[in-house]
């Protein structure tokens, strides 16, 4: 890229030239003629006549003694060391004409100079910044001439500099400055709106922001494609399928990898189309001149052989192009197949990373089901409560935080993995709301916060939604508000916004008045594992709580908009569609007053104690089973109304158990209590005739909703 930007402003340079030697006088003088001459001839190749011309120039201005004129014909003489890498007398002439052109505002001296030495520097990293000094030198005598494309593109161009060193933070302040000039420059152009994405997506590349880098490289290829910039979206391509490969996305990688090739084989036609147009061009200047010269018989044995020189010509150009596209191919082939490897890597990878959160998920849900399970137990028993009710509060709080981290740990994986499906059932929005809020009441008042629920009037009690995604959403966002806000207030609004016949738009928002999100951090905010104020932060949290919420809030349709003031606080909000009920009617959990008996089958003694506990607490008898061929054996003697089934357990798991017990007793429900990630699961319980299933810990609230929801009348 930094080549092709050398070559741009060296054409420019030459052309302004002519044009400014045209406007003087309308003179072209001799030494403008071998300049041009010099021109020509670099860009044929012919680079010992370019010197040539080149050298006549600067001995024929030297008479002349105008100082102008002399710093025109070595710029000129500069160029072409440039070009042939004598760096040494490229350096040197360029500081001669930089001296003749010395107190003078002459813009193609002082520009061609500056940036024919920035460019000289530009190829080593010890001399990168000597390099951007002689760029931003050319830029002011560009600016002052009102060439802002050449300030757009010199920008570009230290910008793709440092980016080449993988240096992004030197480079992006010339990439605002390049964006800053785009808005002055003709818009009809959208090569420059191209190169700058593609700098942009270079940037967070570097910097390990794929997702946000994706979104440049795309903007980028949609302005190649619509405006056939083909030479660019052989680059534009080559970095897509870099960025793809990058987010584990193979076969966009490989496809990605295949239009870059296209784009090779297009331009390498276009350039062999040309290279023929120009053979039959001059085939046909020669032909008119022997014609007029020579004989009919003379002119037609012409014709035939400079017949036979084209079809020479044309199959050797075909030859060539068909060897070519053999290599490209074989290119293509080399990284189709690495791509391949990666990919089925890749896929391993992720089987060994479900394999490895089942086991986790087992692990430390087991345990943890006991901590929460018996500090429930101990807050609920008053003596215990009198005495420890400081310690156990802590307790609590630790043990609820410890159970979110695990719980957004394997909820990552499960959302990222596409696992979550929307469950819609009658809901009392108000009631869902009011819970949310009073669960987050203890960490509001450690925070010393207010924490407030306003719910619009117009808002109705009950809806068809999705409530365990909508409660997991508004309960991370509260929660990610209270833990940066100190001696502040939380803010939970909910508004109607439209109603269309049975459907309710409804906006949530989440304010709050904390230590609020910097411009460069709310870029991140959403990215896996980091925080947006992690500067200022001295709460806690792994920064997976928003990824989560979006995906979350995607998946119900809709998006989350984020505003936020460093100092001030921050504003998350979203808007969900909500079926509206025929009647609305209020929904009161209504309870069975009829003592179950319930089937409790664990082999932990822990959790085998915190269940039972807990069910005893609503009023109901329990039975324990260790295994699940004890579970059967149970069933066939005894009557059960509910059987809460582990699925992990040694001589019988709780899938071939449900199996067995539903073979004979198909009205009984059985509901999964596991430690197990429940997406990995959900298959196999299925099939196994389990009625639904839930994660450990569970509450004792939880618990007796899930029991009434699955119990038989």
């Amino acid at each position: 890229m930094k080549k092709n930007l050398f070559l741009i402003f060296l054409v420019c340079c030459y052309s302004f030239t002519v044009f400014s030697q045209s406007n003087l006088n309308k003179v072209i003088d001799s030494v403008n003629i071998l300049i041009v001459l010099s021109k020509e001839q670099n860009l044929k190749g012919n680079y010992k006549d370019a010197l040539k011309y080149a050298t006549s120039a600067v001995q024929y201005a030297t008479t002349k003694k105008d100082k102008l004129l002399q710093a025109r014909a070595y710029v000129s003489l500069a160029n072409t060391y440039q070009i042939i890498d004598d760096t040494d007398n490229a350096k040197k002439y360029y500081n001669i004409a930089l001296n003749k052109a010395k107190n003078t505002d002459n813009y193609f001296v002082n520009v061609a100079s500056l940036n024919g030495l920035g460019n000289i520097y530009s190829n080593d990293f010890s001399t990168a910044d000597k390099a951007a000094a002689y760029f931003e030198a050319s830029i002011v005598h560009a600016l002052k001439a009102g060439k802002n494309e050449y300030a757009f593109l010199t920008y570009f161009n230290i910008a793709g500099m440092y980016l080449n060193f993988e240096d992004a933070d030197k480079a992006y302040p010339y990439i605002i400055k390049a964006e800053e000039q785009l808005t002055k420059i003709d818009k009809e152009k959208p090569l420059n709106a191209a190169l700058l994405n593609l700098n942009f997506a270079i940037y967070y590349k570097l910097k390990k922001n794929y997702k946000v880098a994706a979104n440049y490289i795309e903007k980028a290829r949609v302005l190649g494609e619509q405006h056939k910039l083909n030479r660019e979206l052989i680059d534009i391509y080559d970095f897509k399928h870099e960025i793809h490969r990058e987010l584990g996305e193979y076969d966009l990688a490989i496809e990605s990898l295949k239009k870059q090739y296209y784009y090779k084989d297009l331009n390498f036609n276009a350039e062999k189309n040309l290279q023929i147009e120009e053979v039959t061009a001059n085939f046909k200047v020669n032909e008119f001149k022997e014609a007029a010269k020579a004989s009919k018989l003379k002119t037609n044995y012409i014709i035939i052989v400079g017949i036979g020189c084209l079809l020479f010509l044309s199959t050797s150009f075909l030859v060539f192009y068909n060897y070519k596209k053999r290599l490209s191919f074989v290119k293509l082939e080399k990284k189709n197949e690495a791509l391949l490897q990666a990919k089925n890597e890749a896929e391993r990878a992720n089987t060994l990373k479900s394999e490895l959160l089942i086991n986790i998920s087992h692990e430390l849900r087991t345990p943890l089901y006991g901590i929460v399970g018996i500090t429930n137990m101990l807050i609920e028993d008053k003596a215990a409560k009198s005495n420890q009710e400081g310690l156990l509060n802590s307790l609590k709080f630790s043990g609820d935080h410890l159970k979110s981290v695990v719980n957004n740990i394997l909820r990552i994986h499960e959302v990222e993995s596409n696992s979550v499906r929307l469950e819609i059932t009658k809901v009392n929005l108000h009631l869902l709301l009011k819970n949310i809020v009073s669960s987050l009441n203890y960490l509001a008042d450690q925070q010393e916060t207010q924490l407030v629920l306003n719910i619009s009037k117009d808002v109705l009690e009950v809806y068809n939604i999705d409530g365990a995604n909508l409660s997991e959403i508004l309960i991370k966002l509260i929660d990610n508000a209270i833990k940066y806000t100190k001696n502040g207030v939380v803010e939970v609004a909910v508004n109607l916004v439209k109603r269309e016949e049975n459907k309710d738009f409804i906006a949530f928002k989440v304010s709050d008045t904390g230590v609020g999100i910097s411009k460069k951090n709310l870029a991140m905010i959403f990215d896996n594992f980091k925080q947006g104020n992690s500067e200022e932060n001295t709460s806690y949290g792994i920064g997976l709580g928003l990824p989560i919420v979006r995906h979350l809030i995607k998946i119900m349709g809709s998006t989350l908009a984020v505003t936020s003031n460093v100092g001030k606080g921050s504003q998350f909000s979203f808007i969900i569609e909500c079926e509206v009920l025929r009647d609305d009617l209020k929904i009161e959990p209504v309870y069975s007053k009829k003592i179950l008996n319930i089937l409790v089958v664990e082999d932990n003694k822990i959790n085998q104690l915190v269940t039972s506990k807990l069910i005893k607490s609503l009023g109901y008898t329990c039975t324990i089973a260790k295994n699940g061929l004890e579970a059967v054996k149970l069933c066939n003697s005894n009557v059960y109304d509910l059987i809460l089934m582990d699925l992990n357990m040694p001589v019988m798991n709780g899938f071939e158990a449900s199996k067995t017990i539903k073979a004979k007793h198909k009205d009984i429900p059985i509901i999964a209590l596991t430690a197990l990630e429940i997406s990995e699961v959900k298959e196999r319980c299925q099939k196994a005739g389990i009625n639904s299933i839930t994660n450990k810990p569970i509450s004792k609230e939880g618990l007796e909703d899930l029991i009434q929801m699955n119990v038989l009348d």
